[in-house]
């Protein structure tokens, strides 16, 4: 709260009907202002860049509401974990009977969980290079699990696969099947990995207000008179006021559900919230609920040698080094550790005060000291931009502050990779396909197209003296490869 000797009034937060009492009662009803124009105590316009962002790649339009799906291919090979390494007497490796697995070119067991592996095929694990275990026969049922029965791929006769490499949870994959020359019968399989099905909802949101009749022709007396500016034009009529309000904070809470939205999809399908009608709330995730939960980073201290490790494993095999630009959506304060993290890095290389970093008016003498880092370019092909999302620095919507100053979720760092493949945005919106944003009014004894009245009768909806305005939006929000994306927050949002 802003408490000044020369305040007159305390502001008032109110939601719904607006009467001439509110502003009356509040304000009085002739008050005599120096300045009629209202200055704005929060000018950013928060969440708006986000929106914008997002019209600039295609739509994706669907024929109606039911849920939406899309596939995610993975990796067409696996590697697949060990439960045991045994004899053909079920002695486990490492034991005292079984001690040095595959000396001699003897042949043991391996035992998975799966059917994975065939005869033929050449399988590595933990150290590929030292030990390759050729599968002599196809694997066979024992209960849930399968026998494949091995032998090294090796001339030398005091080769043995020591007992710490065939333990349980050891990673095993598949190199090649590798035949004889001579009459060969057969060759390696075919593996198959079928994709992922993704899928997400739209959501609905609505919103209202309802105008009295009364208030139609306000505007000359305060505070209905206050004059406001948008898109460099003074406005002064309480009516476009109201209409103003209702549409910036309808394309707010648009902006919050594609971002922000949760699901309420229960694991049997069906949905956990019902409305006042009775029938089910569906809600589908928005853009932070789609990022991979193995893609959630937390940190104490931040450095830019840290956030390349984490660039690393999201790129190193999966993003050949053309390809790794990571834009990082942060707040102002996360900007501003960037810069710093930025900066230290730099004075190993570059002295900070060069002549492109401090510029000298030549008329007055004085120094200016320049330059914010909003770039960091660095191994492999990795280079960081940053973007900055006006929604992190929201004191309404963020409450928690962080020790070093400023809010919490200002220093959140949301890789936001909105690349293509294939043609598609990985990022994209979601809308019924001939449907956008639903207007509609209902008119009483007065309208805004006939805020006196008219001679002839018109068919009124409603017997009461105003109208009622309600708007409505149906959408969500598709993040195609949700690997290709990351959050990176400090621990104190844990």
């Amino acid at each position: 709260m802003i408490v000044n000797l020369l305040q007159k009034y305390e502001p008032k937060d109110w939601t719904g009907l607006t009467t001439e009492n509110h502003l009356g009662t509040l304000f009085g009803l002739e008050p005599i202002l120096i300045s009629p124009l209202i200055e704005d105590i929060y000018r950013v316009n928060y969440g708006e860049d986000f929106l914008s962002f997002l019209d600039k790649f295609p739509t994706e339009y669907i024929d109606d509401d039911r849920p939406y799906e899309w596939l995610l291919q993975g990796a067409d090979e696996r590697n697949i974990a060990l439960v045991s390494a045994e004899d053909s007497a079920a002695n486990l490796a490492g034991s005292a009977l079984f001690p040095q697995p595959g000396l001699g070119f003897t042949r043991f067991f391996m035992r998975f969980s799966e059917k994975y592996f065939v005869a033929t095929d050449v399988i590595v694990g933990n150290k590929p290079d030292l030990y390759k275990l050729r599968v002599v026969s196809d694997p066979v049922a024992d209960g849930t699990e399968y026998l494949y029965e091995v032998e090294l791929l090796t001339g030398d006769p005091v080769l043995f696969v020591a007992p710490s490499d065939l333990a349980a949870n050891t990673r095993w994959s598949k190199d090649y099947s590798q035949v004889e020359q001579t009459l060969s019968r057969r060759g390696g399989d075919v593996s198959h990995t079928s994709p992922f099905r993704m899928q997400n909802v739209l959501s609905m949101i609505r919103k209202q207000y309802v105008v009295p009749g009364n208030m139609i022709l306000k505007g000359k007396n305060s505070p209905v008179a206050f004059a406001w500016k948008v898109d460099g034009k003074v406005q002064t009529t309480w009516l476009n006021k109201l209409d103003f309000d209702f549409n910036s904070q309808f394309r707010r809470e648009i902006v919050r559900l594609l971002f922000y939205g949760t699901s309420n999809r229960k694991s049997d399908g069906t949905y956990a919230n019902k409305g006042d009608s009775g029938y089910e709330i569906r809600s589908g995730a928005g853009l932070r609920e789609q990022i991979a939960p193995a893609n959630l980073f937390y940190y104490n201290s931040f450095n830019l040698d840290w956030l390349t490790e984490i660039a690393m494993g999201l790129s190193v095999g999966k993003l050949p080094e053309d390809q790794r630009r990571f834009v990082l959506g942060t707040g102002e304060y996360g900007m501003f550790q960037f810069h710093q993290a930025a900066e230290d890095k730099s004075s190993n290389y570059t002295p900070n005060f060069s002549n492109d970093r401090i510029q000298v008016d030549k008329r007055t003498g004085k120094m200016s000291y320049i330059g914010q880092f909003l770039e960091y370019k660095t191994v492999n092909g990795i280079t960081f931009e940053l973007m900055h999302v006006k929604e992190y620095d929201n004191p309404v919507r963020n409450k928690l502050q962080h020790p070093s100053g400023g809010l919490a979720e200002s220093r959140r760092y949301t890789i936001m990779d909105f690349g293509t493949a294939n043609g598609e945005s990985n990022v994209s919106k979601i809308a019924l396909k001939g449907q956008g944003e639903i207007l509609r009014y209902i008119p009483g004894l007065r309208d805004p197209f006939t805020p006196g009245g008219q001679k002839q009768a018109a068919i009124a909806a409603s017997a009461v003296d105003g109208y009622e305005v309600h708007k409505a939006y149906i959408g969500g929000l598709r993040v195609k490869n949700p690997m290709r994306m990351a959050e990176i927050v400090p621990s104190i949002l844990v």
